[in-house]
């Protein structure tokens, strides 16, 4: 299995609380009742390995949205704050893009990415 970012905290859903709402209208999350800052886990493979997991920034969602196939391998990927999805990329068996791109102009992607530090 090869995570994006695997040196990044991640947790699955039963380990968070719901705090207040953000500036998207979600609701930010908490993990031992400070926000939390890492990847949630949304789905896994019956053999466990990650299927989907949404990255957080204290408690609201920015950065990475990953999806996986069964043997742990990135298959698509997209970055966004909030509702806003700033880059998709999808990728073939041998870990090549395939398809994808930035969807908004550089200036404001980079922007996002200074302002939020993505990574």
């Amino acid at each position: 299995m090869s995570l994006k970012q695997p040196h990044k905290l991640r947790i699955d859903l039963d380990q968070i609380q719901y705090g207040g709402w953000d500036d998207d209208g979600y609701r930010k999350i908490l993990h031992n009742g400070v926000f939390y800052t890492g990847y949630l886990v949304l789905d896994k493979f019956p053999n466990e390995t990650v299927q989907n997991e949404i990255e957080y920034k204290n408690g609201s969602h920015l950065g990475w949205d990953n999806e996986y196939n069964e043997n742990g391998q990135l298959i698509r990927t997209s970055l966004s704050v909030g509702e806003t999805t700033l880059c998709f990329y999808e990728y073939d068996s041998d870990n090549k893009i395939i398809n994808g791109g930035k969807l908004t102009d550089d200036e404001y992607y980079q922007k996002m990415v200074k302002r939020y530090g993505l990574d």
